[in-house]
C-alpha cells in the first residue's frame, strides 16, 4: 500500500507541475512578455501551498491505513477527486496583446529601413575600398570628385554604348645606347642636308701685316641650278660679298670654286651667286646636292628642329633645338616677312639654314632680325616666303618698288583707336615712287588699282602683280581736322 500511495503522490506532483507550466505558458503567449519576478513570486506561493495539502493528505492516509479496506478506498477517493480539480487559467488581455505585437512590428519596420538606408549609403564606397584593397591601392576621393564621377558616368550612361578596346600606355626607359642611337639618327640626317651646305669666302686684295689677305666667311646653300643646267646658284648674305675683290665657295668634300655674285635684296640681306658648273669636277657634282626647301606654314611651335651650317659663327657647326615661335613678324619696305624663333644657341653673326628633322629647309638664318634680348638665339625668315624672293634673285630680275613700310591696322586696332582699317604708312623711303607722288607717314593705304588692301601681305601682293614702270592707283585715308578723308595717288612702280 505504501508503494501504491507513492506512485500516486509522485503521480500527483507530476501533474500539478505540467498544469502549472501549461497555464503559465499559454499567459507567456498570450501578454508576449513576463515579468521573472512575478512568475518566480506566484509559483513559489502555488508550491508552499501544494505541498500544505499533499502533507495534509499524506499524514491522513497514513492514519487510516490501519483501519482496512474502507480508509483505503476513502483515501483513494479523496486522491482521484483531486486529480479531477482544474486550475483555471488567465484571461488574456486581447489590448495589451495588440499594443504588444504593434510595438514589435513597429520596431522591426523601423530597424529594417534604417539598415537598408545605412547599406545602400556604404555600400558602393564599402565595394570600391574592397577593390582598391585588392589591387593594392588606397584612393580618398573629395566630394567634388565624387560628384564628377558621378557626372561623367550619368553622361556615359546616356551615350550610347560602343564596343571600345582597354587601351594600354607602355612607358619605356630609354638607356644611354637609347639617346646614342637618337643623336645618332639626327646627325645622319644633319649630314645628308650639308650636302647642299657651303662655305662663303669673301676676301679683299689688301693685306695685313703678315701679308695676308682680309677675309670674311659665312655660309651657303645650293638652292637650284640654271635651266640649261650650266650653272649652280648660291643664297648667302650680302654683307660677305660687300665689297670684296673675290668671291670663293667651298663644298661638302673641301674643294674650292670661284663664285660670282648674280643680285641681292636690300629687305633681307640675302644675296645669289652663281657657279660655273664647268668648274666643278664630276667627284663633287657627286656628293653635293640641291637643298629640299620645305613648307614654312607646317612649322609648329615646339617642333624639333636643326641649325646647320654656321649658327655659332664658325663653319660646319650644328645645333639641336625646338621652335618657340611661328607668329613673329618683320615688316620691311614694301614687305612683310615671317620669323622661325628657335632655342637653339648661337653667335649674333651666325648664318646658315633651320631644317625639321625630314632634312627639309624651313628657314634661312638671319639674327638680324632678332630682337634685341635674343640676339644669342637662332632667328630665321620662313623659307616659304622667301621661295619667290630666290627664284627672283636667280633670275636677275627687279623687285617692284614702291616705298612704304607698313603696319596692319586689324578690325579690333580700328575699333579702340579709330583708324581706318588698312596699311597704316609708318615710313615712307627717300625719293622712293611713294614719296614722289606725296604719300605721308600716317597715311593708311585702303586700295590699289580698285582692291581693298587690308593687310601688309595683301599689299604686297599687289606690287608683285604689277610690272615696272607702271602707273598705278593708290587710295589712302588721311586724319584731318574733322576726321580722316580719303586722298588719292597715281603711283609709277619702279624695279630695284
Amino acid at each position: 500500500m505504501r508503494a501504491k500511495e507513492f506512485f500516486l503522490f509522485i503521480l500527483h506532483k507530476k501533474f500539478i507541475s505540467n498544469r502549472y507550466n501549461e497555464q503559465k505558458h499559454s499567459e507567456k503567449f498570450a501578454d508576449g512578455a513576463c515579468i521573472m519576478g512575478e512568475e518566480r513570486k506566484e509559483k513559489e506561493n502555488f508550491l508552499e501551498s501544494e505541498k500544505e495539502r499533499e502533507d495534509e493528505s499524506l499524514e491522513k492516509g497514513l492514519d487510516k491505513a490501519g483501519q482496512g479496506e474502507s480508509q483505503e478506498e476513502g483515501l483513494e477517493e479523496s486522491s482521484y477527486k483531486f486529480l479531477k480539480e482544474t486550475i483555471k487559467a488567465k484571461p488574456i488581455d486581447k489590448r495589451k496583446l495588440a499594443k504588444s505585437l504593434g510595438k514589435l512590428i513597429g520596431a522591426g519596420a523601423i530597424f529594417g529601413l534604417t539598415a537598408a538606408c545605412v547599406f545602400a549609403a556604404l555600400a558602393p564606397g564599402m565595394a570600391k575600398k574592397a577593390l582598391d584593397r585588392q589591387n593594392g591601392k588606397k584612393v580618398q576621393f573629395s566630394s567634388q570628385e565624387e560628384e564628377q564621377e558621378e557626372e561623367q558616368e550619368e553622361e556615359t550612361q546616356d551615350a550610347p554604348q560602343e564596343e571600345t578596346q582597354p587601351s594600354t600606355t607602355v612607358i619605356q626607359e630609354l638607356t644611354p645606347e637609347d639617346y646614342e642611337n637618337l643623336y645618332a639618327d639626327i646627325f645622319s640626317t644633319a649630314q645628308e642636308a650639308e650636302k647642299a651646305m657651303v662655305t662663303v669666302i669673301g676676301s679683299q686684295n689688301n693685306q695685313d701685316w703678315f701679308q695676308t689677305p682680309y677675309e670674311t666667311q659665312l655660309s651657303g646653300l645650293l638652292v637650284a641650278q640654271s635651266e640649261n643646267g650650266q650653272e649652280y646658284y648660291v643664297l648667302t648674305e650680302y654683307r660677305i660679298v660687300e665689297n670684296v675683290d673675290r668671291i670663293q665657295v667651298v663644298f661638302h668634300d673641301g674643294t674650292m670654286t670661284d663664285a660670282r655674285f648674280q643680285k641681292a635684296d636690300s629687305n633681307t640681306g640675302f644675296a645669289i651667286l652663281k657657279i660655273p658648273m664647268s668648274e666643278v669636277s664630276a667627284e663633287t657634282k657627286a656628293d653635293i646636292s640641291i637643298a629640299p626647301l620645305g613648307d614654312s606654314y607646317n612649322v609648329k611651335q615646339g617642333e624639333p628642329v636643326l641649325a646647320i651650317g654656321s649658327p655659332m659663327g664658325y663653319s660646319d657647326s650644328v645645333g639641336y633645338g625646338i621652335v618657340t615661335s611661328t607668329t613673329n613678324k618683320v615688316s620691311k619696305v614694301d614687305s612683310e616677312y615671317g620669323l622661325i624663333t628657335t632655342d637653339i644657341t648661337g653667335s649674333s653673326q651666325g648664318s646658315g639654314v633651320i631644317m625639321n628633322l625630314d632634312g627639309e629647309i624651313i628657314g634661312i638664318i638671319a639674327q638680324s632680325f632678332a630682337n634685341e634680348d635674343t640676339k644669342s638665339l637662332i632667328t630665321g625668315i620662313s623659307i616659304s616666303q622667301c621661295k619667290e624672293l630666290i627664284q627672283i634673285l636667280s633670275g636677275n630680275q627687279g623687285i617692284i618698288y614702291m616705298g612704304i613700310t607698313g603696319e596692319n591696322i586689324t578690325s579690333e586696332i580700328s575699333e579702340k583707336k579709330g583708324i581706318p582699317v588698312g596699311v597704316f604708312v609708318e615710313q615712307v623711303e627717300v625719293d622712293s615712287p611713294a614719296m614722289q607722288v606725296g604719300i605721308q607717314n600716317g597715311d593708311v593705304i585702303v586700295e590699289i588699282n580698285g582692291e581693298t588692301v587690308e593687310t601688309v601681305k595683301g599689299y604686297q601682293q599687289q606690287l608683285k602683280a604689277c610690272k615696272a614702270g607702271e602707273t598705278i592707283e593708290v587710295k589712302a585715308m588721311r586724319q584731318g581736322t574733322e576726321g580722316y578723308v580719303e586722298v588719292s595717288f597715281d603711283v609709277t612702280l619702279k624695279a630695284k
